[in-house]
């Protein structure tokens, strides 16, 4: 059994201390080394959408077929409770319509000016908002005003 050693390669396995032993023989063993887990899923949207509790640690992907602008919305704690530390990915994608990440009653704040409020996706650009209290998220990319 292989691990992720934390520097991109991989060493063996304590048994029952580096893995979760599966609970029935044809069970798949799943390891918890987080160098393992190398993909964000994606969730595309192309329509208004407000964000639910399984697009943590995703990106939401807007598709260059979709030209029209978009609001994309990041819920109130009180109705969706992210962990502090939860991160989300918003890529829209070339000749994509304008994303508006809005937020509700909680706190968005741009990294670098400390402006809070909706932000404003060009096509073509990335961004990450990352939830740094209950109550406050800070979003930084490229092409976002």
């Amino acid at each position: 059994i292989l691990k992720g050693n934390g520097s991109g390669g991989f060493s063996s396995a304590a048994a029952g201390t580096d893995y979760l032993a599966p609970a029935a023989i044809g069970t798949t063993v799943q390891a918890y080394d987080a160098q393992l887990f190398s993909n964000i899923p994606q969730n595309s949207q192309s329509a208004a959408y407000t964000l639910v509790a399984s697009d943590a640690q995703k990106h939401i992907y807007h598709p260059s077929a979709d030209t029209t602008a978009r609001i994309w919305t990041i819920p109130a704690n009180s109705s969706v409770a992210y962990p502090v530390g939860t991160a989300i990915t918003f890529i829209n994608d070339t000749s994509a319509g304008v994303i508006t990440i809005a937020i509700t009653s909680d706190t968005l704040v741009l990294a670098g000016a400390g402006t809070t409020g909706s932000r404003t996706l060009a096509a073509s650009g990335i961004a990450t908002a990352i939830k740094k209290t209950s109550t406050s998220w800070m979003i930084s990319g490229t092409g976002l005003t």
